[in-house]
């Protein structure tokens, strides 16, 4: 895992200056401390920071250039079946220098020019400079696990792992995109594939590679998600498919971890790797049961228990949060959505403190197997849809017993999800800042408020509930996931993985009916059917795990109170021109009510503010 920053000159001549390259470059150090390089010539400069994982000898050190010196690599991510391509290759006649995944990285796009991508399975994103066709080839994974940016104006080309490259390197880049900030404030919207909270600075979009010259940026995309199948579910296949995975992403050359809560995802991890580890003790998890949150202790001690991994809780500190929240703030470069992320960076730094450099984690189980909660209603609206009212009257029974949700709710929020559906102001998914936001910033972006929350037809997917999945996967939750994942593990220079979140598995899940994902109102079905051998029953015929409560209100209503109260009273408030008068009234009285639904909203509001305080200063 690592980190580079590019810049391509749109002068031949001109050489990237070294120590504005350094400066730039340095911003992002922590997620590669263990080694630097650079590669400086006319037109073209890179600056590269290692975290080393496979191969921690200078085998792997980056940037990587070609024996023929044509080629010059600079690679963020891992590539999981390295191993398999590398022995391919070697039949091949290519003979190789290290024990790396970059080299063998390198000699793919050799082997197979942009064709290499498809032979690659992992997390990446990553650049190769052809000094004699003077031409930039860029590459992002599939979901857009790993970050990468671009940025361009009338002198360069810039491309970097984080934002604050960019920021650092030219001041023209630091322009405020106001849409983004209205999509924030209005629907709670924090990142779609491309657009950023800065004007000119975009992100490579997942599943596509760009051709950078001097003179354009063409960009193509090399991947599709599914758009759903009709396979009928499996047991064995299922976790042959699951182990394979988990198998791949357990391969390491330094000290591995994995998280551990009371769910299904993260345990599942746990589960799968404990059966392929030679002995379940080298598997070392961590849990943490937050403040004012569910107590999952008694789920995660029946795991243990059951796989008998080397377990360990983590304590952590709330002590001076604002100055936790401002540092996630810098790390992030944008605003974040919600309490969880700060939560997730203390655990990311605690696990770091342990020595860890390498993390699974069970993020994506909920996107990608259809776990939350809200999925229910696309599916029931699916099986309406293709008139199947036996299984929709059996799904919803079943819903109402495991979801904990009552049979009038469920119906209730089924209708409104058909008014999502509906091209019209009636279908917003979060209209509760509205009437805090002032008229004229509003009028501004009539067309994101008349635009409907939800697809209006299943699109490239085979019916609503898929086209549900996809949207989240794409431009909605996951891209957001991901960002707060990198973020907060690269801040402690931890590699983070998520083998949920893999395109081949993904691919074998969406290759089944939809039918196969909720059974008799239980959510994340499949993996709920496959994990027999894994898991006690305990774990697996857990109801779905309720919303924790009180994260955001507790927060902002209770921690944040007086510095909410002061920031809804400085100069800044009013110079942007986004709110109310009223608003800090409208604060008040949600703070004596401890109005839930709306502190999310509130959260939302202090962590923009103090993205722009700390932006000023």
């Amino acid at each position: 895992m690592c980190g580079f920053f590019c810049v391509l000159s749109k002068e031949n001549s001109k050489v990237p200056e070294m120590p504005n390259l350094m400066r730039a470059g340095r911003r992002i150090l922590n997620r590669g401390p263990d080694d630097e390089g650079t590669f400086v010539e006319p037109g073209f400069g890179v600056y590269f920071c290692r975290l080393s994982i496979i191969d921690t000898t200078s085998g792997g050190h980056q940037p990587m250039i070609s024996d023929d010196k044509r080629l010059v690599l600079v690679f963020n991510g891992e590539i999981y079946n390295y191993k398999e391509l590398r022995s391919e290759l070697v039949q091949q006649g290519y003979s190789f220098n290290s024990d790396s995944d970059t080299e063998v990285l390198l000699k793919s796009f050799q082997r197979y020019g942009l064709k290499c991508v498809d032979y690659l399975r992992g997390m990446f994103a990553f650049a190769i400079w052809d000094r004699e066709k003077k031409k930039l080839y860029v590459f992002r994974d599939r979901l857009g696990i790993k970050p990468l940016y671009i940025f361009q104006d009338e002198e360069s080309i810039l491309l970097s792992s984080e934002i604050k490259c960019i920021l650092e390197y030219t001041p023209e880049s630091k322009k405020i995109n106001q849409e983004r900030v209205f999509k924030y404030l209005s629907r709670g919207w924090v990142d779609d594939c491309t657009d950023t909270f800065y004007h000119n600075i975009n992100a490579v979009a997942p599943s596509f590679y760009l051709i950078v010259t001097q003179e354009s940026v063409r960009e193509k995309r090399y991947w599709s998600l599914p758009p759903g199948g009709d396979r009928e579910f499996d047991v064995r296949s299922f976790q042959d498919e699951f182990t394979e995975t988990i198998s791949l992403h357990l391969r390491s050359d330094v000290p591995l971890a994995t998280t551990l809560s009371g769910g299904m995802d993260s345990p599942s991890i746990v589960g799968a790797a404990s059966k392929i580890v030679s002995s379940p003790e080298q598997i070392q998890a961590f849990s943490v049961v937050p403040p004012h949150t569910v107590d999952e202790s008694s789920w995660i001690n029946a795991t243990v228990k059951h796989t008998k991994v080397h377990h360990s809780y983590l304590s952590l500190c709330f002590e001076r949060i604002n100055e936790v929240i401002d540092d996630i703030i810098k790390t992030h470069d944008e605003p974040f959505q919600a309490s969880n992320c700060i939560y997730q960076y203390l655990i990311r730094k605690e696990v770091a403190l342990k020595g860890v450099k390498v993390l699974l984690v069970g993020e994506g189980g909920d996107e990608v197997l259809g776990g939350y909660r809200r999925f229910i209603y696309p599916f029931l609206f699916s099986l309406e849809q293709d008139k199947r009212m036996k299984e929709f009257d059996q799904t919803l029974k079943g819903a109402i017993e495991f979801l904990e949700i009552s049979g009038a709710n469920i119906l209730l929020n089924l209708q409104h999800y058909k008014k999502l559906l509906e091209f019209g102001g009636s279908g917003q998914e979060n209209t509760t800042s509205y009437d805090i936001l002032t008229p004229e910033f509003v009028n501004i972006y009539q067309d994101i408020t008349q635009s409907p929350a939800y697809p209006t037809t299943p699109g490239h997917s085979k019916n609503y509930f898929y086209a549900h999945l996809r949207m989240h996967l794409l431009c909605r939750d996951v891209p957001y996931i991901l960002r707060m994942e990198d973020r907060n593990s690269m801040a402690k220079s931890i590699e983070s993985r998520v083998p949920f979140f893999d395109h081949k598995f993904i691919e074998y899940v969406f290759s089944h009916d939809y039918r196969e994902f909720i059974k008799e109102g239980k959510n994340k079905s499949m993996l709920r059917r496959s994990m027999d051998k894994y898991l006690p029953q305990e774990v697996i015929q857990r109801k779905s795990k309720s919303p924790r409560p009180g994260n955001n209100s507790h927060l902002i209503y209770h921690v944040l109170y007086k510095e909410m109260i002061a920031l809804l009273r400085a100069k800044l408030f009013k110079e942007l021109g986004y709110f109310k008068t009223d608003t800090i009234k409208k604060f008040q009285n949600d703070c004596l009510i401890r109005n839930k639904p709306r502190a999310i909203t509130w959260f939302r509001i202090y962590i923009l503010l103090r993205w722009f305080l700390l932006k000023t200063q």
